[in-house]
């Protein structure tokens, strides 16, 4: 049995080959108790952008339950026809990376990865697979959590992944902190949007339902909903 698993620094995701069903538990957990109960399993492939220590500790648990070294996605300057454009490459998020790589396999053309997670990242790649740069942004939960911590008297309201935010003008502190927030991510996913004419946009991460709402009407079709590109692209950088 094959499991992929991807660390963020949030949550780690992960499914077990042959398997639609995708296993989520928070990272800081992860190391002392990964609730896999599953078949005994002879590979584990690992995309992180976690600490070191969670990936060390999550690496021990594995080769002391299965006897296996935990397989470790690296970004690759030229892989599978997609060439990156960083000179530091080790500097490039492996998970951009990997939702880089199971697009382009998947699309077969020109496109912009957008990712709506914790944290806003888009990255373009043109038809011939080379990586031409993109643009990274605090999420949505890190804007409000970061302008509610910095107000006094207001009560930080939690959040269903991929929830609304209502753009109407607020009439209290809270309603127009989420009023200007959602602002924000309509304005990065037009932008985005605007700025790729004729290419594929692929959008994943918890707040993907949220942004597709928000994108213009003519841009919408040319935006794909893809749910988990990271451990689609873990079984291609390690087959």
């Amino acid at each position: 049995m094959i499991v992929d698993v991807d660390i963020g620094n949030t949550n780690a995701k992960w499914r077990c080959q042959g398997d639609s069903r995708i296993y989520v538990q928070s990272t800081r957990s992860l190391p002392q108790a990964w609730q896999y109960s599953g078949a005994a399993i002879t590979r584990v492939r690992v995309a992180c952008v976690a600490g070191a220590d969670v990936l060390q500790c999550f690496a021990a648990a594995v080769r002391e339950r299965w006897g296996i070294d935990i397989e470790l996605a690296r970004v690759q300057r030229n892989y599978a026809g997609l060439a990156v454009c960083y000179e530091d490459v080790s500097r490039l998020g492996v998970d951009r990376w990997l939702a880089m790589l199971a697009a382009f396999k998947s699309v077969g053309d020109e496109f912009v990865a957008v990712s709506a997670g914790s944290a806003l990242t888009a990255d373009w790649v043109a038809q011939d697979g080379q990586h031409l740069g993109g643009f990274i942004a605090p999420g949505r939960e890190r804007m409000l959590a970061s302008l509610y911590g910095d107000v006094a008297n207001v009560l930080l309201t939690p959040r269903v992944p991929g929830e609304l935010l209502d753009i109407a003008l607020g009439q209290s502190t809270e309603t127009c902190v989420d009023g200007g927030v959602a602002v924000l991510l309509r304005g990065f996913i037009n932008h985005v949007a605007s700025r790729c004419l004729g290419a594929r946009i692929i959008l994943a991460g918890g707040d993907a339902q949220a942004m597709l709402t928000m994108c213009a009407q003519e841009h919408k079709f040319r935006v794909s909903l893809v749910s988990n590109p990271v451990l689609d692209g873990l079984a291609i950088a390690l087959p």
